[in-house]
């Protein structure tokens, strides 16, 4: 009887023993996990920024390429020559052509089309009411006119368990 008192007292003594480690385990993965979301948001946020840095000297590059070209069509424009004094050499700017990997040209027109883009899908989104009340009521006008779930779900983009739910509690 002693004997199999204190080989259920040891074996009650591991299980609290698994049991720690168990939960030592579950609380380093806990750790381990809200450190990862918290680099996550930090990664983020540097991506942010630097699209934002990005952005904006492409919107300081479009500028200064503009007055060039305003500057350049003054200078055709501009007939009759100025008499003007010479700077000094160190009071010239730098006017040695600078090499870019991507003509200035290619870069000004992609970063237009980009901006257009972006306005053409900020006014659609401003004109568009929401999309899930444009689908639930698209999905019952479907059922009512007596197309089967399936082909409700297969136009509307959406699951045939969803579009059942859609129809049968709305």
């Amino acid at each position: 009887m002693g004997i199999i008192l204190a080989l259920l007292f040891i074996l009650q003594i591991i299980g609290f023993m698994l049991l720690t480690l168990l939960y030592l385990k579950i609380s380093k993965f806990n750790n381990l996990e809200t450190k990862q979301q918290r680099l996550m948001k930090e990664m983020d946020q540097s991506v942010l920024a630097y699209l934002e840095e990005i952005k904006e000297e492409n919107d300081r590059l479009i500028h200064q390429l503009n007055q060039r070209s305003n500057a350049q069509v003054k200078e055709t424009t501009d007939s009759v020559p100025q008499e003007q004094s010479i700077p000094e050499a160190s009071e010239m700017p730098d006017l040695r052509p600078r090499l870019h990997p991507v003509p200035v040209h290619f870069a000004l027109r992609s970063y237009q089309k980009t901006v257009a883009i972006e306005k053409n899908e900020q006014e659609k989104n401003a004109e568009l009411p929401p999309k899930s009340l444009d689908d639930k009521e698209k999905a019952k006008q479907l059922y009512a006119e007596g197309k089967s779930i399936e082909e409700i779900a297969r136009e509307l983009n959406k699951g045939k368990t969803e579009i059942e739910l859609i129809i049968k509690f709305d």
